[in-house]
């Protein structure tokens, strides 16, 4: 699947400025929420990629199955990227609208790779931490990735902590020149 990030900030931008202008931030989570779940749909996902259909007839299917849960708006939304060909981005319009959402509400998801499963007290302990860095409320998720050897790999926002036993040894192979 292709990386939406750049090409979904300014859209996400954009609708979480009017969220905030029209006190409509719930309503315009749900809807980006329900847009984002229709194009991962599969079905859905392999009509948009047909190339004979274009821009107007991928916003008219859509509309076709949600309209009638969004306002005009978000209509207006689903037609200007499908017009632009990137009704493919929705998901990542959610994604960062979430973002910003967290970001102004004064709290931030982490995502924590770790080798090995944490106790609740490393657990807590990273939120400590990330609070403190950060100067947000923090919320993690946890996965285990054994690649990384030994260490958490964290993201929070643009924030990538790594501390992984993989990437200290690839340090170390760069520096002894491989």
């Amino acid at each position: 699947m292709a990386d939406y990030t750049t090409v979904a900030r300014p859209y996400a931008r954009a609708v979480y400025q009017n969220a905030i202008e029209t006190s409509s931030v719930d309503s315009w989570s749900e809807a980006l929420g329900l847009m984002a779940a229709i194009v991962d749909n599969a079905e859905m996902c392999s009509l948009l990629d047909n190339p004979k259909m274009g821009g107007e007839q991928q916003a008219e299917l859509m509309l076709k199955v949600i309209a009638d849960k969004l306002n005009e708006q978000q209509q207006n939304l689903i037609k200007l990227m499908a017009e632009n060909g990137r009704i493919k981005a929705l998901p990542e319009v959610a994604l960062q609208f979430e973002v910003y959402r967290a970001e102004a509400e004064g709290k931030v998801d982490a995502e924590v790779r770790s080798a090995f499963p944490l106790s609740s007290e490393q657990e807590d302990s990273i939120i400590k931490t990330l609070k403190a860095k950060l100067g947000r409320e923090v919320t993690i998720t946890t996965t285990i990735d054994e690649s990384l050897i030994g260490g958490v790999v964290i993201k929070a926002g643009d924030t990538i902590i790594d501390g992984s036993m993989k990437s200290q040894l690839e340090s170390l192979a760069l520096t002894l020149g491989r």
